[in-house]
Parts: structure tokens; C-alpha cells; sequence
């Protein structure tokens, strides 16, 4: 297969899109099944952008959906192109690889504590499961898109497991208590 090359911006950009579009779809539809449209966006709108820690759930404000979208998309697109740098990186050296991984994990459990924060500083009008199930498909359909467009960095794996890129320095002959 022949070397093609990959925009760290473009590419970037586009996987985040694609996070952030899932998450915002995740959220319509819990909305939609409470019936309460937006309710979402609205309480991390006014947690968030307005740092109110008791938001308002009886009316849905046009300027806390809009804070917390520009936010959502603006996190997502920063983080498809950091994890696009980093899948690039890994693809040329395989050193990288743990910290394409590393870095979607800490990603994911960052967004966990902030998930069982809000849950508690919201008095649980924001249910942790929502942010959690949204997590998980944010940040894994972000790593599934960058591993379909890395042909290398997925054979890669199947060749060489995930830790096995540097070799363990030798030990001292005679053991420790030589």
C-alpha cells in the first residue's frame, strides 16, 4: 500500500467532528426519551459556561446550550487533533503507540471524574450515566476512526503487542544477590 499523507489539522479536525457529532446525538436522544429537548446541553451549559452549580431545570436557556456547544465541539476538535498527532507519530515510530493509548484512556477517565463531579455538584440532575455512555462513544469512536485510517498502526498491533516496543534493559548477571 502506498504512503499517504495525513493532515495532523484535517484529520484532526474531522475525528473530533465525528466525537463530538455522536456524543451531541447520545444527548438528543436521552433528551428526546425524557422528553425535556436540550436538557442536556442546558445543565452543562449553566455549569460550565455560566459556573452556576444548581442549574435551572424548568426552562431551557438559549445562551447555556449555545456556551456549552461551543465548548463541547471546541474540546472534541482540540482532542481528535491531539490524538491525531499522536497516532501519526505512532505510525512512523512505534514507540508511540503507548501513548496513543495512554492518552486515550486518561482522556476517558478525566471525563469520568468530571461526569461524577457534575453528578454531584448538580445535585444529580445531570445522571452520571449520560456523560459516561457519552464518554465511551466520544472517545471511542474517535480512536476507532483514527485506527480504520492508520492501515500500519493497526497491522502494527497484531504484529507486536501493545508495551513490547523497546526491549527491557538486561539484568546484572547473578541476580540480585550476587
Amino acid at each position: 500500500m502506498p504512503h499517504q499523507h495525513h493532515s495532523n489539522l484535517r484529520e484532526g479536525l474531522v475525528a473530533g467532528l465525528v466525537g463530538a457529532l455522536l456524543v451531541a446525538l447520545w444527548y438528543f436522544a436521552v433528551d428526546l426519551g425524557r422528553g425535556e429537548l436540550f436538557y442536556t446541553p442546558n445543565v452543562l451549559g449553566q455549569v460550565f459556561a455560566q459556573g452556576d452549580t444548581i442549574p435551572s431545570t424548568r426552562t431551557i436557556t438559549s445562551p447555556a446550550v449555545i456556551q456549552y456547544s461551543l465548548l463541547h465541539f471546541g474540546w472534541f476538535l482540540l482532542f481528535g487533533i491531539v490524538l491525531t498527532a499522536l497516532t501519526h507519530l505512532a505510525t512512523r515510530n512505534p514507540a508511540f503507540r503507548m501513548g496513543v493509548w495512554l492518552f486515550l484512556v486518561i482522556g476517558f477517565a478525566f471525563w469520568l471524574g468530571i461526569s461524577y463531579a457534575l453528578y454531584r455538584v448538580t445535585d444529580q440532575r445531570l445522571p452520571w450515566w449520560t456523560t459516561f455512555v457519552g464518554t465511551l462513544l466520544g472517545h471511542g469512536s474517535i480512536g476507532l476512526y483514527l485506527l480504520r485510517r492508520h492501515p500500519a498502526l493497526r497491522g502494527s498491533l497484531q504484529k507486536l503487542p501493545l508495551g513490547a516496543e523497546v526491549k527491557p534493559p538486561p539484568h546484572p548477571p547473578g541476580g540480585p544477590m550476587a
